[in-house]
């Protein structure tokens, strides 16, 4: 048996379409912030969403110290927020509005919709690692989902964008 190769799993997991998000956090008195898209809501009651990070995700790290972040839906015109948290490194809070939240997690204005989640669990995923967030109040704005499919950004109803 082949082990499937990781630019193979790349090219086959970009084909299921999913929204853009971010996930972010504060340890100490910085602020930490990674873009994700295995996200998925997990329980109604209790409210529990699951989102997985990167083992060497920085953002990680400053979970585990605060056990608590912020999950963010962005809207089909923040494409650059979406790459900001992509990249590494300090200053994306620099180029973004912002606010604190529960347990002063930074919250993004102006997005579709963001989640408060306190840490509950998490496990083990290979070179991720699966956190599993209670909610603790969330925001809906409403309006077009930023997409991503087939290593692109897409919009309902609109050409493709490349990333």
């Amino acid at each position: 048996m082949n082990l499937l190769q990781p630019a193979e799993l790349r090219r086959f997991a970009g084909l299921f379409t999913t929204g853009v998000g971010v996930v972010t956090t504060t340890a100490g008195a910085r602020s930490f912030g990674t873009t994700v898209n295995s996200v998925t809501s997990l329980s109604l009651a209790p409210p529990l969403y699951l989102v997985c990070l990167n083992n060497d995700s920085a953002t990680l790290t400053a979970i585990r110290e605060s056990r608590a972040f912020a999950l963010h839906f962005l809207g089909a015109t923040q494409r650059e927020i979406s790459q900001v948290f992509a990249k590494k490194g300090d200053n994306k809070f620099d180029v973004i509005r912002f606010r604190p939240g529960f347990k002063k997690v930074p919250v993004i204005e102006g997005v579709l919709a963001f989640a408060e989640c306190e840490l509950l669990q998490e496990y083990p995923g290979g070179d991720h690692t699966i956190l599993i967030g209670r909610i603790e109040s969330t925001q809906v704005h409403g309006g077009e989902p930023l997409i991503f499919h087939g290593g692109r950004y897409v919009s309902l109803g609109h050409e493709p964008q490349h990333a």
